[in-house]
C-alpha cells in the first residue's frame, strides 16, 4: 500500500512539472479574458537591501481592463487608460498625469494577468511550490528589453486549483525586492467607470496640480 501511494504521489509530481510555463500562462490568460471586472485587498513589502529597511502597507485595487483604483494608506491612484490622478492624503494634494509619461517601464496594475504575453520570456521555476499552504506554480518572468523597465524579474505564484494570482515578487534594477501578496480576490463585482476618475468635488480644499502638457 505505502509503495502504491508513493508510487501515485511520484506520477502526480511528474504530470505538474511536464506542464510548461507557457502552458499554464496561456491557461491563465484564458481565464482572465472571461473576466469584465476585478478587485481584490492586497499586501505590499518593500525591502531595500543598501539600508536594510523593510517596509509593508496594507492596499486594496480594482481593475477594469485597462483601467485601475489603487488605495493606499498614504495615497490612492485612480486611472482612466489615459489620465493618472495621485492623490496625497496627508497634503490633500492630487497631481494629473499623461498615463504615458509616467509609466515608465514600470509594473501597472491593469496588466496583471496580460503582462507576459508579449515583450518577455519566462521560466516554470517550481511547479510543486506552496504560499501560506496554498499550491502554486512558481514562474519567473524576464523583459526581453530589461533597460525599458524599472525591474528585471517578476516572479508569479499561480494558484494551481484557481489559475489565479497569490503572490507576485518584482526585482527592481537597483535590486530591491517587492512583494504583493493578494488576498479576497474577487471576480467580476460590480464597478463603475467613475471610480477610476479622481473626484474633486469629494475632497474640500483639494490643491489640483495638471502636469499634463
Amino acid at each position: 500500500m505505502k509503495h502504491l501511494l508513493f508510487t501515485l504521489g511520484l506520477l502526480t509530481s511528474i504530470v505538474s512539472f511536464s506542464q510548461t510555463s507557457k502552458e499554464i500562462l496561456d491557461k491563465v490568460s484564458t481565464k482572465a479574458k472571461s473576466w469584465s471586472t476585478t478587485s481584490s485587498d492586497f499586501t505590499s513589502t518593500l525591502t531595500n537591501p543598501k539600508t536594510g529597511k523593510t517596509t509593508k502597507q496594507e492596499g486594496t485595487i480594482k481593475v477594469k481592463g485597462n483601467k485601475y483604483q489603487l488605495n493606499l494608506p498614504d495615497y490612492n491612484v485612480y486611472c482612466d487608460g489615459g489620465t493618472v490622478w495621485t492623490y496625497n492624503k496627508k497634503s490633500n494634494a492630487c497631481t494629473i498625469d499623461n498615463l504615458a509619461d509616467v509609466k515608465d517601464g514600470g509594473f501597472d496594475p491593469s496588466e496583471m494577468y496580460t503582462i507576459w504575453n508579449k515583450d518577455f520570456k519566462h521560466d516554470m521555476k517550481n511547479a510543486n511550490a506552496t504560499v501560506d499552504g496554498v499550491a502554486c506554480y512558481e514562474i519567473a518572468l524576464f523583459p526581453l528589453n530589461p533597460k525599458s523597465k524599472s525591474f528585471h524579474t517578476i516572479t508569479l505564484f499561480i494558484d494551481k486549483t484557481k489559475l489565479e494570482l497569490v503572490k507576485v515578487n518584482v526585482k527592481t534594477r537597483e535590486n530591491s525586492d517587492i512583494s504583493y501578496r493578494i488576498k479576497n480576490f474577487k471576480v467580476n463585482p460590480q464597478i463603475s467607470d467613475n471610480d477610476f476618475k479622481f473626484n474633486q468635488g469629494g475632497f474640500p480644499g483639494v490643491k489640483m496640480n495638471d502636469n499634463r502638457l
